[in-house]
């Protein structure tokens, strides 16, 4: 396998460690040593894993893998929620052979999925995003760190781009855009690999990801978001001419706004600083205040955020009404609607959620079966493990036999089923929590 091209993805909350991004050519039923990762990720029709010729699925059975014999053993089923299943952990024969450990099966067909995404996502291409639900459903640790399962690397082919012949230039920016998005959340993958098989296909998917990465270089203003290694591994003069260069003109502007601040001002400018580059922020002299060691997600946010199915609308406006009696002065985020929707709707959902103190997820069948309300419910989890504070509580609104593992380890106030006086109750609950951060702020 080779190297096409790579990116640094640099968190803007987590625990600071970068993510790496790689397109390569080569065969995913051939990856070498050198590439072993812990999951790979393949896409499939649903129910259908015959290695028909020239897919991927023939390749690995060729060699000896037979997706009909994986599927038939899956350690976890979530098609219908998020249109995936994991695959149990490869016999050590098998991980010596092919290099990666387990496999994540992506349907984005499968009809529960479909109908549960609903019309707006009708596309292929725009729902592959959605893979990474299906990641962060199964690599999310808990707030203490805890991983259901060991998995920090991934590989992928282009998805959907075979049989299902999506086309590259609608799939590769969308799928980018997605694995940018919730690296930079903090997701604990740390190298994340996609790999083109034909070498037409490289050629164009290179272009691609040049584009893409050429334009995630101009948001986050860096020069770190550069192209693939040098040879040598080390990045080329040039760049670390630009990186030092960028770095230089930072620090200055920086002691030349600090230098000209009075002492009151100079904590605010930290922090300003550290919410614009999203990470630490270090202070510049002796004088200076101590900048802030994390980004202070609460600053300007909200008490609670109300995470619902929006067929529960009206049980939920009873639930709001009674928590702003209950919490009078209590900040309430609950109504999305507000939101335009586009391509910036999660990262405005996200940025709410971390600078939110409570996490109020309210169950239902909907609930789970709600493709919002699952990007909702992981941004909060990633912001239980990144701050490894407790954030979420879940009100069991309308009962469900089987909640999904994600969801159901933690315990819910019950108000099933549909008990709105129950529910109303359960807001001066819930409000007691705005109460108890007011009885302790500094």
């Amino acid at each position: 396998m080779q190297i096409i091209d790579e990116l640094t993805v640099l968190p803007r909350r987590g625990d600071g460690q970068e993510a790496s991004i790689q397109l390569l050519a080569g065969d995913l039923a051939a990856i070498p040593p050198t590439h072993a990762v812990d999951a790979l990720v393949v896409s499939a029709f649903p129910d259908s894993y015959t290695p028909n010729p020239g897919t991927l699925f023939s390749s690995l059975f060729e060699r000896g893998l037979d997706m009909r014999a994986i599927a038939r053993r899956k350690e976890e089923d979530e098609r219908v929620r998020l249109g995936c299943w994991l695959s149990q952990a490869l016999s050590p024969e098998l991980v010596s052979r092919f290099n990666f450990r387990r496999i994540i099966c992506f349907e984005p067909l499968y009809p529960a999925f479909v109908a549960h995404a609903g019309s707006e996502r009708a596309n292929i291409e725009d729902r592959v995003g959605f893979v990474f639900r299906c990641l962060n459903n199964f690599i999310i640790p808990d707030r203490n760190g805890e991983r259901r399962f060991d998995i920090g690397s991934v590989a992928m082919p282009l998805l959907a781009t075979g049989n299902q012949q999506v086309a590259l230039e609608d799939l590769l920016p969308q799928l980018l855009d997605a694995a940018i998005f919730w690296l930079e959340q903090g997701l604990p993958i740390r190298q994340l690999k996609i790999v083109a098989f034909a070498a037409a296909q490289a050629t164009a998917a290179a272009a691609l990801f040049a584009a893409s990465r050429r334009r995630y270089q101009q948001r986050i203003g860096s020069g770190r978001a550069t192209a693939g290694p040098a040879p040598t591994g080390e990045p080329l003069p040039l760049q670390r001419l630009a990186e030092q260069l960028v770095a230089a003109c930072g620090q200055n502007l920086r002691e030349e706004l600090l230098g000209a601040a009075d002492d009151d001002e100079k904590e605010l400018l930290q922090r300003l600083f550290a919410r614009i580059d999203r990470r630490p922020a270090a202070a510049p002299g002796p004088d200076a205040s101590t900048a802030a060691a994390v980004v202070d997600d609460d600053a300007g946010g909200y008490d609670f955020f109300i995470s619902y199915a929006h067929r529960q609308e009206h049980e939920v406006a009873e639930f709001v009404r009674a928590l702003q009696q209950s919490a009078p002065s209590a900040r309430v985020f609950y109504d999305r609607d507000s939101i335009p929707v586009g391509g910036q709707w999660l990262r405005i959902i996200s940025d709410a959620v971390n600078r939110t103190r409570h996490f109020i997820a309210i169950l239902s069948p909907d609930y789970t079966a709600s493709p919002v309300c699952w990007d909702e419910f992981q941004c909060a989890k990633l912001k239980e493990y990144n701050t490894r504070q407790s954030v979420i509580r879940t009100l069991r609104l309308y009962s469900e036999r089987d909640l999904p593992p994600i969801i159901g380890i933690y315990s819910y106030i019950d108000c099933a089923e549909g008990d709105l006086d129950r529910l109303r109750q359960s807001a001066t609950q819930v409000g007691s929590l705005a109460r108890d951060d007011d009885s302790t702020a500094p």
